[in-house]
């Protein structure tokens, strides 16, 4: 590891912005430590994208409520971490998690994309790397049961190498769950209530399901 340069990628609370462009995503969440992968094509997200790229490489991404107009009131930020320009004009990018956000005001800007007034204060303790105690195999378990339920393949022999910051990140992220199962995993005070939260929507879901096909 390059110690040397470790400081200009690092992010602490002095470096989180009070201004971003927001962009609005339904039922797509990202959460610190997660890495969501964006495929920018509408002209006015490719220059959001381009603005943020000269500024601070940070995207505050939050789902609508009800319509575009309409936002939930927390989101999450994220860092561009890497980004590739296609031959049709378009922007592939990868967002990495930083820190939550509340959402104060927003502005249409005149090339059409919002920027956003937020406040990360409440939502410092996003930026430590702090490895949760979890019980790994009860949940990846939980996890296989949902996604084979839900008839859908994802290869959890990846996960027996990420840690549990990672797992309890990546997971909620990938999972079919709905809208506002996703808002309210984001809006879990804490780690340990985030865990709570990922264990009862994997639960009721689950139990759901399992009702479903036992009467056919």
């Amino acid at each position: 590891m390059n110690e040397k340069a470790k400081h200009l990628f690092e992010i602490h609370k002095e470096g989180l912005p009070n201004s971003v462009p927001i962009f609005p995503l339904d039922n797509v969440l990202l959460l610190p430590f997660g890495n969501l992968p964006l495929n920018m094509f509408e002209q006015r997200y490719v220059k959001m994208t381009m603005d943020s790229l000269k500024s601070h490489r940070m995207i505050g991404m939050i789902q609508p409520r009800n319509g575009p107009e309409e936002l939930f009131q927390m989101g999450c930020l994220g860092k561009v971490t890497s980004y590739t320009e296609t031959r049709d004009y378009r922007i592939m990018i990868n967002l990495e998690g930083i820190c939550r956000f509340n959402l104060k005001t927003k502005t249409l800007v005149e090339d059409g994309y919002y920027q956003a007034e937020i406040d990360c204060s409440n939502y410092l303790d996003d930026l430590d790397v702090i490895e949760p105690e979890i019980n790994r195999n009860e949940l990846i378990q939980k996890y296989i049961n949902f996604f084979e339920l839900k008839k859908l393949d994802i290869d959890f022999n990846t996960l027996t190498e990420t840690s549990n910051i990672q797992l309890l990140s990546t997971l909620p992220m990938i999972a079919p769950f709905d809208k506002m199962d996703k808002q309210a995993i984001l809006e879990s005070i804490s780690l340990s209530e985030r865990i709570d939260t990922i264990n009862s929507i994997l639960d009721i879901n689950t139990f759901q399901i399992d009702t479903g096909v036992s009467k056919h």
